[in-house]
C-alpha cells in the first residue's frame, strides 16, 4: 500500500488518496467542495488546480478525516463508516429499492447497469442502507477513485480494515475476511475495472457463501450468475396525467426537491404542473439532468427552462470551469464504447421513435450480424432501452442521451447522410404500406406505421426541405389510407397541399409526372371528403379525373370517380353521385379486380339505402360480403357488415342486425372510423328499440371514436343520435346542446342532408312554450353567450359546442354588434342581467 505522507505527494495524487479514504466518488466530492464533477475530474488528472476557496475546503476535509470524522458528520450522529454521506435528500425509487432488496434474497451478484447520470450509485447506496438496517455489514468500494498501478483488491482490503501481513497477499487476506458473517460488497463504477471485478467477483462468491455483491457499472461484466438489473430513468408523468399524478411522479418530486434546495420556499404550487411534467419527460427522467436543470429555478421560469433545456445543460458559468456535468458524464461513457459502436450510436440518433433491428440495418448500412452485435453492445452499455414485444423487440434512447448522440453525429459530419438514409427508409416503408393497408394484413401495417409516426413526419419534412417533390408526392399518394385509417386527415391534407403547391410551380414534362400528380390530387380528395370539406373534395376529385383520364390509368381513375361520388352524395346530389359511382363500377368490372368491384358495388348499395330501396340494397350487400369474406380484408368486411346492419335495422330485423354488428366490432379493433361506425349503428339499433340509456352511451362513444379519426360528417350523425336519445331521457338542455352543435357543424361543412336532419331533430325536440331569446339572438348565439358568461375561453366554448375557435370568434363578433356590446365583460354582464348565465363568473364582473 502507498504509505508516503500526504505532503510528499502531488496535489492530484493527494486528492485521489483523500477521496478514497473518505469513500467518496468524484461527484460526491464535488458536492462537498461546491464545485462541478468535471472540475474534480480535471484536478485528479493534473490538468488544473483548485482556487484558494476550494483548496481551503479540501484542507478542512483532510483535517476532518485526520480526526476520524466523515465530512459534515455531527458529534453523536450515527453514520455508516463505509457508505458515503448523501449531500441531498434521496427522492423516490421506492419500487426500485424494493425490487433490488428482494432480488438480493435470490441472487448473490447484481449489476446495476445504466448510462451515466441515471442514478446507479445513489440507488445502490440506498439499497445498502437497507441491508445495514437489517443487521448486515456493508463494504463500499468506489472504484473510480483507484489510480493505476494500485490493484483494486488492495483498496478493498483497506476498506475491510486489513493490514498488510508478511507472506499473505491482499487477495488472500480479503478472501479470509469475507468468509465471515453476511456482508454486502458494493463495488461502484465497475466499468473502470471490468476484467478485475469480473475475476474477483467469481472468486469471492465461490469462497464466501455469506457474501452478496452489488455492482454499479455502465457495462455488463459477463460473469456466470450475474443478474443485470437495468437502472431505469425516474418515473415521469404521462402527457394525459392530472395535477395529482404529476406531483406523485418520482421525476417531478426530484425536480421540486432540488429546486427547493436552490430556492428555499419553492414548491410545486409555484409553477404549472404540466410544464414540470413536460420538462421531466423531455429530460428522459434522467436524475442528473433533472438536478442540473433544477438549478436554474429562480433565474428562469419553468417554461423558459423547458424551451432552453438543451442550452442550459451545457452552460459554462463564469468561475466554475467545466461545469457541464451531464455532457462530461455522457462523454465519459461514450469513450468506453468501441469506435464502431460509437458510429452506430450516432447514426441511431436520427430515429424519433423506437426502432427495430431491420431499421438499424437500413440506416447504418451494416449487415444483419453487425447490426445485431452493435445493438447488443449498446444495450449492454445502457445506451439503448429495450421495449419488448411478443414478435419483435424495439429499441430507443432516453431523450437526453439522444440529444447527446445527435450532437456527436453533427460533430462527425454524418448528419446529412444519416438523415437521407433515414428518410429513404421510411419512404420505402410508406410506399410498401399502400397496398397492404387494403389487404388482410391491415392491422400489422397500422401498428407498424403508428409506431413510427414521428419518423414518417420527419421523412416528409426532409423531403420538403430538400426539394424532393416527386418523393413527397409519391409517398403522400401512398399514405392516404394510413392517414385515413389512423385519423390523421388534417396532417395528410397539409402535406399533400405542400407538395402539390410546390409541384404546381414547375412544368410537367412526362406522363409519369402527370400520373404522380394525379394520384396525389386524388389522395387529397379522399382525405378532404372524409374531413367533411365536400365542395373542395368535388374540385379535387374532378381535377384528378381530368389528369388521369388521358393517361388511361383506370384504377386511379376509378378511385377518383368514387371520391367524387361520395362528395356529391354528401352534398345531396344523389343523381350525380349515382353517375360517378356507376363510372367507378364500370372501370372496376373491366379491370376484373374482385375486391375493388365489391367496394364499388357497396357504394351503389348505399345509394339504394338512401333512396329507400332496402330489398335491392340488402341483395347487393349480401353478395358483396361473400366476395369480401373470400378476400379476407377485415376493414372492408366490417364496413359491409355495418351497411348490412343498417338495412336490417330499417327493416326491423333487430337480432340479425345485432349479430352483424357484433362481428363488425371484432374486426374494427384499432380502426377508429370503423369503430365509430359500429358504435353509431349499435346506438341506432338500441334507439329503434327505445333503449334510450344504452343508445345515449353508444352514441357518446361513437362521437369520441369519430373525433379521434377526424371524420366530421360521421361525428355529426352520431351527435344527432345522441341529441335525440338525451331528449327521450328527459335531458332537454343536453339534447338542445348536442343538436345545435350538430346543426352548426353540418352548416360549416355544407352538408345539406345532415343539416336537414339536425334542424328537423331540433324542431321535434323544441319546447312549444319556449320564450323568445333576448336581443333577437339565435339559439346558437345565446348558447355561446351563456358559456362566455360561465367563464369559458373561446377554445373551451369551441370544444363544448363542437365548433372551431374561428367560428366562436365570428359568433361573438355578431353578438357584440347585435347587442351593442364593447367586449367580453359587457357580454357577460348582459348574459347575467337577461337570465342567460346559469353560473356567472363573479370575478369577471
Amino acid at each position: 500500500m502507498n504509505s508516503e505522507p500526504p505532503e510528499a505527494l502531488s496535489f492530484a495524487e493527494r486528492l485521489r488518496l483523500q477521496r478514497a479514504r473518505l469513500g467518496l466518488s468524484q461527484e460526491q466530492l464535488a458536492r462537498q467542495l461546491s464545485v462541478s464533477f468535471a472540475t474534480v475530474n480535471r484536478w485528479e488528472a493534473g490538468r488544473s488546480r483548485p482556487s484558494a476557496r476550494a483548496a481551503a475546503a479540501l484542507a478542512e476535509l483532510e483535517a476532518s478525516a485526520s480526526r476520524g470524522q466523515q465530512p459534515d458528520q455531527r458529534p453523536g450522529a450515527e453514520q455508516s463508516p463505509q457508505l458515503p454521506i448523501g449531500q441531498s435528500s434521496f427522492v423516490g425509487r421506492e419500487r426500485e429499492r424494493a425490487a433490488i432488496t428482494e432480488l438480493l434474497t435470490r441472487s448473490r451478484l447484481i449489476n446495476l447497469t445504466g448510462p451515466g447520470g441515471v442514478g446507479k450509485t445513489r440507488l445502490a447506496i440506498e439499497v445498502a442502507r437497507r441491508w445495514e438496517a437489517n443487521g448486515g455489514e456493508v463494504v463500499f468500494v468506489p472504484l473510480e477513485a483507484i489510480q493505476p498501478p494500485r490493484p483494486m483488491v488492495s483498496v478493498l482490503a483497506s476498506r475491510l480494515g486489513l493490514r498488510e501481513r508478511p507472506g499473505a497477499s491482499w487477495r488472500e487476506s480479503a478472501l479470509a475476511a469475507l468468509r465471515g458473517p453476511p456482508r454486502l460488497l458494493l463495488l461502484d463504477g465497475a466499468e473502470h475495472y471490468r476484467e478485475e471485478v469480473a475475476g474477483l467477483a467469481g472468486e469471492f462468491l465461490a469462497s464466501a457463501p455469506n457474501l452478496c455483491i452489488v455492482v454499479t457499472s455502465r457495462v455488463v461484466l459477463g460473469v456466470p450468475g450475474e443478474v443485470c438489473w437495468a437502472t431505469p430513468p425516474l418515473d415521469c408523468p404521462s402527457v394525459a396525467a392530472g395535477a395529482r399524478d404529476i406531483a406523485a411522479s418520482d421525476a417531478v418530486q426530484l425536480f421540486i426537491a432540488r429546486a427547493s434546495d436552490r430556492l428555499p420556499g419553492f414548491s410545486a404550487a409555484d409553477v404549472p404542473p404540466h410544464a414540470i411534467g413536460e420538462l421531466c419527460r423531455r429530460l428522459g427522467g434522467l436524475p442528473l439532468a433533472i438536478e442540473l436543470i433544477a438549478g436554474w429555478v429562480g433565474t428562469l421560469s419553468v417554461r423558459e427552462i423547458l424551451q432552453q433545456r438543451v442550452t442550459l445543460l451545457e452552460y459554462d458559468p463564469p468561475g466554475a470551469p467545466g461545469s457541464r456535468k451531464l455532457a462530461d458524464v455522457l462523454r465519459a461513457s461514450y469513450g468506453l464504447l468501441q469506435s464502431g459502436q460509437q458510429r452506430i450510436l450516432r447514426l441511431l440518433s436520427v430515429f424519433n421513435t423506437p426502432f427495430s433491428l431491420a431499421d438499424v440495418q437500413a440506416v447504418t448500412g451494416v449487415s444483419e450480424q453487425e447490426a445485431a452485435g452493435a445493438v447488443r453492445g449498446l444495450v449492454d452499455a445502457s445506451w439503448l432501452v429495450v421495449t419488448r414485444g411478443l414478435e419483435q423487440n424495439r429499441f430507443g434512447m432516453v431523450e437526453t442521451i439522444r440529444e447527446f448522440a445527435t450532437a456527436q453525429l453533427r460533430e462527425a459530419d454524418e448528419a446529412d447522410e444519416a438523415r437521407r438514409r433515414h428518410a429513404m427508409h421510411f419512404a420505402d416503408l410508406a410506399i410498401q404500406s399502400s397496398s397492404s393497408l387494403a389487404g388482410p394484413d391491415v392491422r400489422q401495417w397500422v401498428a407498424r406505421l403508428a409506431s413510427g409516426v414521428d419518423d414518417l413526419r420527419a421523412m416528409m419534412q426532409w423531403a420538403y426541405e430538400n426539394a424532393e417533390i416527386d418523393l413527397g408526392l409519391e409517398v403522400g399518394a401512398a399514405l392516404w389510407r394510413w392517414w385515413l385509417t389512423s385519423g390523421r386527415l388534417s396532417a395528410g391534407r397539409a402535406w399533400l397541399d405542400k407538395f402539390l403547391t410546390a409541384a404546381g410551380d414547375r412544368p410537367v414534362r412526362t406522363a409519369e409526372e402527370s400520373q404522380r400528380i394525379g394520384r396525389a390530387v386524388c389522395a387529397a380528395a379522399v382525405l378532404t371528403v372524409e374531413n367533411g370539406d365536400y365542395a373542395e373534395a368535388v374540385r379535387l376529385a374532378t381535377q384528378a379525373m381530368g389528369i388521369l383520364e388521358p393517361l388511361e390509368q383506370d384504377d386511379d381513375l376509378a378511385l377518383a370517380a368514387t371520391v367524387l361520388g361520395s362528395a356529391q352524395r354528401y352534398l345531396g346530389d344523389r343523381v350525380e353521385a349515382r353517375r360517378s359511382f356507376q363510372t367507378a363500377l364500370d372501370l372496376r368490372a373491366a379491370a376484373g379486380d374482385r375486391a375493388k368491384l365489391a367496394m364499388a358495388t357497396n357504394n351503389l348499395a348505399v345509394l339504394e339505402i338512401d333512396d329507400g330501396n332496402l330489398g335491392r340494397a340488402r341483395e347487393l350487400l349480401e353478395q358483396n360480403l361473400i366476395i369480401k369474406r373470400q378476400l379476407g380484408e377485415p376493414r372492408s368486411i366490417a364496413i359491409g357488415l355495418v351497411n348490412l346492419a343498417d338495412v336490417l335495422i330499417k327493416d326491423g330485423r333487430w337480432q340479425a342486425a345485432r349479430t352483424s354488428l357484433a362481428e363488425a366490432a371484432q374486426l374494427a379493433v384499432g380502426l377508429p372510423q370503423i369503430t365509430g361506425l359500429v358504435l353509431s349503428s349499435q346506438g341506432e339499433l338500441e334507439a329503434r328499440q327505445r333503449n334510450w340509456k344504452q343508445a345515449a352511451e353508444l352514441y357518446t362513444d361513437a362521437v369520441a371514436a369519430y373525433g379521434i379519426g377526424g371524420h366530421t360528417h360521421d361525428v355529426i350523425g352520431a351527435t344527432i343520435g345522441l341529441g335525440r336519445a338525451c331528449h327521450e331521457l328527459g335531458q332537454a338542455d343536453e339534447a338542445a346542446r348536442h343538436l345545435r352543435a350538430a346543426e352548426a357543424m353540418a352548416h360549416e361543412i355544407a352538408n345539406p342532408q345532415l343539416l336537414d336532419q339536425a334542424t328537423a331533430a331540433l324542431a321535434e325536440t323544441a319546447s312549444d312554450a319556449a320564450d323568445p331569446l333576448p336581443g333577437n339572438l339565435t339559439a346558437r348565439q345565446a348558447e355561446v353567450l351563456r358559456l362566455l358568461a360561465d367563464g369559458l375561453s373561446n377554445k373551451e366554448i369551441a370544444a363544448r359546442l363542437y365548433l372551431s375557435p374561428g367560428t366562436v370568434e365570428r359568433h361573438l363578433g355578431t353578438i357584440y354588434r347585435k347587442l351593442g356590446l364593447g367586449g367580453r365583460v359587457d357580454a357577460a354582464r348582459y348574459a347575467v342581467e337577461h337570465g342567460l348565465a346559469q353560473h356567472p363568473n363573479r370575478e369577471m364582473l
